[in-house]
């Protein structure tokens, strides 16, 4: 059964800080997983980055970026200056990406062309 109600304005701000309330829950909850300053490691140090960027090939990370900006092979291929099946070759890797290529992927997702070669 649906019902109609009235209620008061919300004001929604996006202000750049998050809320020291929300702040507060979290250390609250989550107190036996924060670290101290000196405990933190960076992360491209850590063994799990390291091995998941192993298994990131060109292709993958072609179409990890591509489901991310929630853009279809044809939006992406658009962009690009490519057919759909010619992105759908790059993201199964059936074709290799060229440096060219690499270069206007970069573009598009605002990212370094290593991360495609």
């Amino acid at each position: 059964m649906s019902a109609a109600v009235k209620t008061h304005p919300i004001s929604i701000s996006f202000k750049p800080r998050t809320p020291a309330r929300v702040i507060h829950a979290v250390k609250r909850q989550f107190s036996n997983y924060i670290l101290d300053e000196e405990e933190s490691v960076d992360w491209f140090e850590t063994d799990l980055h390291k091995e998941i960027a192993a298994r990131m090939t060109p292709a993958k990370t072609l179409r990890t970026l591509r489901e991310m900006c929630g853009w279809t092979l044809a939006e992406t291929g658009e962009k690009i200056g490519a057919s759909p099946y010619r992105v759908s070759d790059y993201e199964t890797g059936q074709r290799a990406i060229s440096k060219e290529m690499a270069k206007k992927l970069a573009e598009v997702f605002k990212t370094s062309p290593a991360v495609f070669i």
